[in-house]
């Protein structure tokens, strides 16, 4: 009894996967587009501007898995990344996938693979194929279904028309959807991190076997400083994309309406709206390019609470960093629920509720002798969420399918 499992990058919650089936002696093989040794990323340090490089793909590696059976396309994986450094294009993300698929599929052949893992737009064939064998097909949604995503972003796209970039467009044609749907009806199983995303499934697929496998942190890396100092600014935080599905709009227009004259809000990450509001942000919002995770671990233990404020999510990994950190929450309820962020380490508000999110600066902005309890209970809570959990998890729920 063996998984083969793939995912074109090797994300964390990927890697977590993967070592729970090598845990357990069920990895047949990890298919991964690039997992870089420690030399080689050391020998890519040394070449001149090639920094922010190493840094990005320095996220694929992962030494849990040093040991266990991988299959890669180095080259291949080299050639594309290549030329993303020349160029932004999409084609070279389908490339990858469309490799991963093929792999799986030659790989996957055979009696010594009775499963197949896979994620969303890089499942298709080896489900396809699994099918025809009788083999059973996990499907691991790390965020809502799409199609529930494209009805709402139709609406948020009119409402926050002036924030998109001149050339944004809908992400997804028709046959991309029509693949997303295939592989959902392949899937013996569903794994979702959370209630959110499990009922954007049932939306479409009500009696589809879904299970909810919430993903971890890594809790020795992700620590609060040995003391917090007092501050005249409450610092607030937010890692992650600054974009339409993460809630950036409505968290700059929360922020310019509470007014809080001494605090903070650090936004990190890629900027995918317009120009124009970049160039309009509000005071007290400084804007700050993807960062490594050292220097992220840096930006959580110097700000005071972590912000969330996503419209359509899964379990954000940068939700459960930050509290790892000691930072209490002000998240969206698609993010957490009640049993994530209790009312001890924050405050969950509905999606898109620009009024409770004003509320919610406010709050921790009259309310900041409360920070260093709510702190304490913001790390204790991060510390159920482990990912030795999650793989226990994973493992239980995939047995019956092996």
């Amino acid at each position: 009894m063996s998984i083969l499992i793939g995912h074109p990058t090797g994300n964390p919650n990927a890697h977590q996967a993967a070592l729970a089936h090598f845990e357990t002696g069920r990895l047949a093989a990890f298919c991964v587009a690039w997992m870089p040794k420690p030399l080689t990323l050391r020998l890519l340090q040394r070449l001149p501007g090639l920094r922010p490089f190493v840094e990005r793909v320095a996220r694929r590696r992962f030494a849990a898995l040093s040991e266990a059976p991988l299959v890669q396309g180095r080259l291949r994986e080299w050639w594309r990344l290549a030329g993303r450094l020349r160029r932004d294009d999409n084609r070279f993300d389908r490339e990858r996938n469309d490799w991963l698929m093929r792999t799986m599929c030659r790989h996957g052949h055979g009696a010594a693979v009775t499963a197949v893992h896979g994620y969303e737009d890089c499942a298709l064939l080896p489900f396809e194929q699994a099918k025809r064998q009788g083999k059973a097909c996990i499907y691991d949604m790390p965020i809502g279904y799409y199609p529930a995503w494209q009805e709402q972003q139709a609406s948020l796209r009119r409402d926050y028309a002036d924030w998109l970039p001149a050339s944004s467009r809908s992400e997804d044609s028709g046959a991309a959807l029509a693949r997303k749907r295939r592989e959902m009806e392949l899937a013996d199983l569903v794994l979702a991190p959370s209630a959110f995303a499990e009922d954007s499934i049932r939306r479409f697929f009500p009696d589809k076997a879904i299970a909810l496998t919430p993903y971890g942190v890594d809790l020795d890396f992700w620590t609060p400083p040995p003391e917090r100092p007092r501050r005249d600014k409450l610092r607030f935080v937010f890692a992650g994309q600054i974009s339409l599905r993460k809630g950036m709009p409505g968290l700059i227009e929360a922020w310019r309406n509470a007014a809080l004259p001494d605090a903070e809000l650090e936004l990190i990450g890629p900027w995918h709206l317009s120009v124009a509001a970049r160039r309009a942000l509000p005071p007290g919002i400084v804007h700050r390019a993807p960062v490594d995770a050292n220097r992220l671990r840096e930006r959580y233990r110097a700000a005071d609470v972590v912000v969330m404020p996503s419209f359509f999510e899964g379990l954000p990994l940068a939700l459960l960093e930050g509290m790892a950190c000691g930072l209490p929450a002000l998240a969206s309820d698609v993010c957490a629920s009640p049993d994530i962020v209790t009312e001890a380490c924050g405050q969950v508000t509905p999606a898109g509720d620009g009024d409770a999110l004003v509320a919610g600066l406010r709050w921790f902005d009259v309310h900041r002798d409360a920070l260093p309890d709510m702190a304490a209970a913001a790390r204790e809570q991060a510390e159920y969420f482990s990912w030795a959990r999650y793989r226990r998890l994973v493992t239980q729920t995939v047995a019956p399918y092996v």
